[in-house]
């Protein structure tokens, strides 16, 4: 409402708090009662939203924090102090006419006294302190990225999961972003790390093979990829359906050159830029294009080692790509959303139902 709009509710009388003052106090600001309200519109979830939660800076509690979105409808005569505060600056005139009110946002009330410190030093860096956002800096999606699914294929029958590993996948279930899900799930595949050395250990007999069991407890801390890569290799045996989610790559060819070429390792599979065109101006990942553009011969660099150990490298660096948001990483913004979608999350997944397979 206006500063106008506001004296005219005021003025109707009978009002579920009293209201002493309201004034402008900057172009955009209206302040009720020596309080201000201001909307969130993002915020940590794991706040419980029955809490009020004081706001202190420097020792002193200048504002509060509190939830009125998750309520539904609230009738005037039960609003606080602060709920209303917040409806007289949301809502529009008529709808106090109504006999309730559906908040769309959060809020936060600071003290007038306050108000100019807190949007000078304090507001934009909210999401850091207070777990909390009144504005994005950038364009959020109006929707998160949404996959045209029209069908799902269960494929081979898979292994019960341990209590973890169903922990992972409904943590995935969960995230509403890509990049988060992505994550979940290669921490699903992370377990397989630990579980896959026990079962190597307890293949061998003690003391008999102790010398082999010393290499593998010392081979333990080899490097992240070179660990996913064996697991890959041991365990994803069906190239043809890791061929057909590496091709899901092809509309995608600029942040795979950016994600896999130059911020990638030379010394991995398919990093030479010439090579890498060969293959997406062949658009095939077949053995018949590999051969022609040298990728694999039938030697020492055979099709079920290479598809292998190129899916695992491309996971690793999209891994990395997402969890290390720093310089020397491919930084992934919301622009890219499909490609994880469309190609990483696919490519994820089928390693993971291989790994799983009964």
């Amino acid at each position: 409402m206006t500063l106008t709009e506001i004296q005219s509710v005021i003025d109707l009388g009978d009002l579920p708090v009293v209201i002493n003052t309201a004034v402008q106090i900057d172009a955009n600001t209206i302040c009720i009662n020596n309080l201000v309200p201001l909307n969130v519109i993002k915020i940590n979830k794991s706040y419980d939203n029955s809490n009020v939660i004081d706001l202190n800076f420097n020792g002193l509690t200048e504002g509060y924090l509190f939830f009125t979105k998750h309520k539904g409808k609230i009738d005037f005569g039960a609003m606080t102090e602060f709920e209303f505060l917040a409806f007289l600056i949301e809502a529009d005139f008529e709808d106090y006419s109504l006999d309730g009110y559906e908040f769309k946002y959060d809020y936060i009330i600071i003290k007038e006294t306050f108000w100019n410190t807190y949007i000078t030093d304090y507001e934009k860096t909210s999401p850091l302190w207070g777990g909390f956002s009144h504005k994005l800096n950038f364009a959020e999606p109006v929707s998160k990225y949404l996959n045209n699914v029209l069908e799902i294929e269960a494929g081979d029958k898979l292994k019960d999961l341990d209590n973890y590993s169903y922990e992972s996948t409904i943590r995935a279930i969960e995230q509403p972003y890509a990049f988060e899900r992505f994550l979940k799930l290669y921490h699903l595949l992370e377990l397989q790390f630990d579980y896959y050395l026990i079962e190597k250990i307890k293949n061998l007999q003690v003391p008999n093979d102790s010398n082999e069991i010393g290499k593998l407890l010392n081979g333990y801390s080899r490097v992240e990829l070179d660990r996913l890569t064996e697991i890959i290799l041991n365990n994803c045996l069906d190239i043809n359906s890791l061929i057909d989610k590496l091709e899901l790559v092809f509309p995608f060819k600029n942040i795979a050159e950016d994600i896999f070429i130059k911020f990638g390792n030379n010394k991995k599979p398919l990093t030479d830029i010439t090579k890498f065109n060969q293959i997406f101006g062949l658009n095939s990942f077949s053995e018949a294009s590999l051969l022609s553009t040298g990728l694999i011969n039938n030697s020492n660099n055979k099709l079920d080692v290479f598809i292998p150990k190129l899916v695992s490298y491309w996971i690793y660096r999209i891994r990395c790509s997402v969890a290390h948001n720093k310089i020397g990483e491919y930084l992934l913004s919301w622009d890219n959303e499909n490609f994880i979608v469309e190609f990483a999350e696919p490519l994820l997944k089928e390693v993971l139902k291989q790994c799983f397979k009964k």
